[in-house]
C-alpha cells in the first residue's frame, strides 16, 4: 500500500450521505457486539434489574448526545472534538480533547473491538482456545491488518460496509427481541425496569452504570467523518439524532427480551454464563439463528474496528494538518483519498496496544482493562463540551435553558458520579490499575502541552481552527 499524494491535498468533502455518517457511529458502538460483552457484565452486577441500568445508561447518553448535536451544528472537521473544545473553552482544552480522543479511539479499537472479536471466538470454540492459547495473537493481528486496509481504501467503501451490515445487524437484533417477548408470554413483566431484582439497591444500580453507559459508547462518533459529510452542519445533527433512537431502540428492547427469555430470577446464572446470547438464541430459535446470531456478533467487533480507525486516523490527521502532536506524514492523503500512512501507523500502534494489553491479561480481561481505561476521557471530554456549549451560547447570546444549560449541567453530574464510582470502590485487581493508567495519561498530556506552548507556540495557537 503506496500513498500517492498527487490526487489531492485534503479529505473529500462532501463525499458521505446522512446514512453514511450514521454508520460511523453505529459501527463504533458495535449493538450485536454490546449484547454479547455488556450485557453479562452488568447483570453480574445488578442481576435482572439490566434493563434498567440500560435504559438510565441511555438517558445519560441522550444528554451527551444533545451536547454534541448541538455543537455539530456550528462545527464540522476530522477533528471534531478538537474544534468544540476550542471554541467552547479554549486552546488547552482544543489540546486535551485530540489528546484524549485519539487515546480513546486507540484503545477502544484495540480493546473492546480486536479483543473483544478474539474473546468471543474463544467463547465460540472453547475446546480450540484451550488447545491453542496464543491463537487470540494471530486471530487480533489477522483482524487489524483486514480493518486498517478497508479504512486504507477509502472512507466510502468502509463506512458503506459498516452500514450495510450495521443495519441487517439492528434489523435481526429488533426483530428476533421482539420474537423472544412474544414467546415470553406471562413471564413478561415491569420488573426489569426497577431495582427490586437488584435487591432494591440504588447505590448498586448507580455503580453498575459504570458500565452501562459505556453500553452506548460510540454513539456521538459520527462527528469524526463531518467534514467528509454533505451539508455536514445539518445531515450529521440529522445522524445524530436517528442514530440515538436506533440504538436506544435496539439495546433497551434487547437487554429486556434476553432477560425475561431466560427468566428474571435466573438473572446471576445468566451472568455466569460465557455464551448466555447464544444459549438463548440457541432454544428460542435453534442452531441456524444462533449461528447467525454469533456471525452478527463478530461482524459487529470488525465494524466497530474499522470505525474506531477511522475515528482516529482523522483526529491524527486534523491535529498534524495544525503542526501540532503528530508529523505531517499524518496529513498526507493517498490517492483513495483518505490519510494512508496513518492509517498503517495506526494499525501498528493498535497491534502493539492489543498485544500488550492481551500478553499482560489476558484477551478478555486485557479488552475490559482498556474499555474502562478510556472511558473517564470520554466522559470528561462530554463534560467540558457542556460547560463549552454555555459559555459559548452566552458570548452570542443565543442561550438556551434547557438544550445549553439544563442538560449539560445534569449531564456533567451524572458523568462525574460515573467516574467516582470506577475509582471508589476500587474494582479488583488488575482493572483497578485502569484509573492509575488514565490518570498518567493526562498528567502527561497536560506536560506535553505545556512543552508544546513552550516550545511551538505558533502552532498550538492554530489548534482546532481548520475545518468547515
Amino acid at each position: 500500500m503506496s500513498s500517492d499524494n498527487s490526487a489531492q491535498k485534503s479529505l473529500k468533502t462532501g463525499s458521505l450521505s446522512m446514512l453514511h455518517a450514521l454508520a460511523q457511529g453505529l459501527g463504533t458502538n458495535g449493538p450485536a457486539a454490546v449484547t454479547a460483552l455488556f450485557f453479562v457484565g452488568i447483570a453480574s452486577l445488578v442481576a435482572g434489574s439490566t434493563p434498567l441500568v440500560v435504559l438510565l445508561a441511555f438517558m445519560v447518553y441522550s444528554g451527551m448526545t444533545v451536547i454534541v448535536y448541538e455543537w455539530s451544528k456550528i462545527v464540522a472537521s476530522s477533528h471534531s472534538w478538537v474544534a468544540i473544545q476550542r471554541k467552547g473553552i479554549g486552546e488547552w482544552a482544543a489540546f486535551f480533547g485530540g489528546w484524549g480522543y485519539w487515546y480513546y479511539y486507540m484503545t477502544g479499537y484495540a480493546g473492546f473491538a480486536i479483543l473483544g472479536f478474539s474473546s468471543f471466538a474463544y467463547v465460540l470454540f472453547p475446546q480450540v482456545g484451550q488447545a491453542y492459547p496464543w491463537l487470540w495473537i494471530p486471530i487480533s493481528l489477522a483482524i487489524i491488518a483486514e480493518t486498517t486496509i478497508l479504512v486504507y481504501l477509502g472512507i466510502k467503501p468502509s463506512t458503506s460496509y459498516v452500514l450495510y451490515t450495521g443495519l441487517a445487524e439492528v434489523a435481526f437484533l429488533i426483530v428476533t427481541s421482539i420474537v423472544l417477548v412474544v414467546r415470553a408470554g406471562p413471564n413478561n413483566t415491569l420488573s426489569p425496569f426497577t431495582p427490586a431484582p437488584a435487591g432494591g439497591s440504588w447505590t448498586t444500580i448507580l455503580v453498575s452504570m459504570v458500565l452501562g453507559i459505556a453500553t452506548f459508547g460510540g454513539m456521538n462518533s459520527v462527528i469524526p467523518v463531518a467534514e467528509e459529510t454533505k451539508d455536514p452542519k445539518k445531515n450529521v445533527p440529522r445522524a445524530l439524532a436517528i442514530l440515538a433512537l436506533i440504538l436506544g431502540v435496539t439495546l433497551i428492547l434487547s437487554s429486556y427480551a434476553q432477560e425475561v427469555a431466560f427468566g428474571v430470577s435466573k438473572m446471576s446464572e445468566y451472568a455466569s454464563l460465557p455464551d448466555p446470547g447464544i444459549i438463548i438464541y440457541s432454544t428460542y430459535f435453534g442452531g441456524a439463528v444462533a449461528a447467525l446470531y454469533a456471525l452478527f456478533v463478530l461482524n459487529s467487533f470488525n465494524s466497530s474496528a474499522v470505525a474506531f480507525a477511522n475515528n482516529a486516523v482523522r483526529m491524527s490527521y486534523g491535529l498534524a494538518r495544525e503542526g501540532v502532536l503528530f508529523p505531517q506524514i499524518f496529513a498526507r492523503i493517498n490517492k483513495h483519498g483518505v490519510p494512508g500512512y496513518s492509517a498503517i501507523i495506526s494499525g501498528v500502534i493498535n497491534a502493539a496496544v492489543a498485544l500488550a494489553a492481551g500478553l499482560l491479561f489476558g484477551p478478555l480481561t486485557g479488552g475490559i482493562f482498556l474499555i474502562v481505561n478510556n472511558t473517564v476521557l470520554n466522559y470528561l471530554n462530554h463534560m467540558l463540551a457542556g460547560a463549552g456549549l454555555i459559555r459559548y451560547h452566552r458570548s452570542k447570546g443565543t442561550l438556551r435553558i434547557v438544550r445549553h444549560i439544563v442538560v449539560p449541567l445534569a449531564v456533567s453530574v451524572a458523568l462525574a458520579a460515573a467516574i467516582l464510582y470506577e475509582v471508589y470502590p476500587a474494582p479488583s485487581p488488575p482493572l483497578n490499575y485502569a484509573a492509575y493508567v488514565t490518570a498518567a495519561w493526562i498528567v502527561l498530556g497536560f506536560v506535553v502541552y505545556g512543552v508544546l506552548r513552550r516550545l511551538r507556540p505558533s502552532e498550538i495557537e492554530k489548534i482546532g481552527e481548520s475545518g468547515l
